[in-house]
């Protein structure tokens, strides 16, 4: 296993403590940044950052902007 896929495995489980089950590439979820919703589905999960993909649009945004999923 390489480098970046440690990570990616290490952010996973780090998502299941924070909200009881893994963050999956998938995933649609729902969240709040600079006084902005937004909602999409995970495109990739990269340290304490998440990749989402808004329909047409690709956003980054801290793991703790997510406000349900």
């Amino acid at each position: 296993m390489d480098a970046h896929k440690n990570e990616y495995a290490a952010a996973v489980a780090g998502m299941a403590d924070t909200y009881g089950h893994a963050l999956a590439v998938g995933d649609w979820v729902n969240g709040l940044s600079g006084d902005k919703h937004w909602s999409g589905r995970v495109v990739e999960v990269v340290g304490d950052r998440v990749v989402i993909d808004c329909g047409g649009a690709t956003i980054t945004a801290p793991l703790s902007d997510l406000t349900a999923r």
